[in-house]
């Protein structure tokens, strides 16, 4: 399911995040998410202003978890065991608070959280934790997919419908997400991560380039439905993150 948006943590809604792989019956939720992400309001990562349309559906997010080169990533938002064990009891007569696991650990995706830069990374996955989809909520995705190695033998992977709720910004997830992802693709051999990021998008630029993206001078034509730009001949920048040595 997805949220509209997270209640105040107390002792009954105290929570956790696990970044896993997505699953076969979390389609419609990962689609959903990206339209928030990308197409709706209340969220910095938005492009309703320069591209307008469904931004994924089913089929294709379907086709990436099938996919054995590419590896789509989901966090989860979970109750937490002391949560559900306070929902089945009455609230201590202190009124004491249960502590919030999944959000203060975390960087943001946000570009204005600067401030928890400290954190890159904290409590970041191989994408195989363990969750139970019937009780918890998606509030972020990405995705990678691998390519064979160029003639310089270097092996790269795109990164991809990169999306947390407009809810669940400012909280590190982006950064956890992105730093999953970085971790499986360097045990995986792959030499260079590469983006392309929306022209337009100065802020995006300015997110990717510090969590280790440089720009490659590289410009290609929008991804999507071209019928969707709002803005005549806006392309892609591409970008790219060494993932070891080079």
């Amino acid at each position: 399911m997805i949220l509209p948006a997270p209640a105040p943590t107390t002792a009954t809604t105290a929570s956790t995040i696990a970044i896993r792989p997505a699953q076969e019956d979390e389609v419609d939720s990962i689609v959903e998410l990206a339209q928030a992400a990308y197409r709706g309001t209340g969220g910095w990562t938005t492009e309703a202003h320069l591209v307008s349309g469904t931004r994924t559906d089913s089929s294709e997010v379907r086709a990436m978890i099938a996919d054995p080169a590419v590896t789509l990533l989901v966090a989860v938002l979970t109750p937490s065991e002391t949560a559900r064990d306070d929902a089945e009891s009455e609230r201590p007569a202190d009124g004491t608070v249960g502590h919030d696991h999944g959000d203060d650990a975390t960087a943001s995706h946000d570009h204005s959280n600067d401030r928890n830069s400290s954190d890159d990374g904290a409590d970041s996955t191989d994408g195989t934790d363990s969750t139970d989809s019937t009780d918890s909520t998606i509030v972020g995705c990405c995705y990678t997919r691998r390519e064979p190695a160029d003639a310089d033998g270097l092996a790269r992977a795109e990164l991809g419908l990169f999306a947390v709720h407009p809810s669940a910004q400012s909280r590190g997830l982006g950064r956890r997400l992105l730093t999953a992802q970085s971790d499986h693709l360097q045990r995986a051999g792959v030499d260079l991560l590469m983006i392309r990021v929306l022209q337009s998008r100065p802020e995006l630029h300015a997110w990717y380039e510090r969590n280790g993206f440089v720009r490659t001078g590289v410009a290609v034509p929008f991804a999507g439905d071209p019928a969707g730009l709002q803005v005549e001949g806006l392309g892609m920048d591409v970008m790219e993150r060494p993932l070891h040595a080079l």
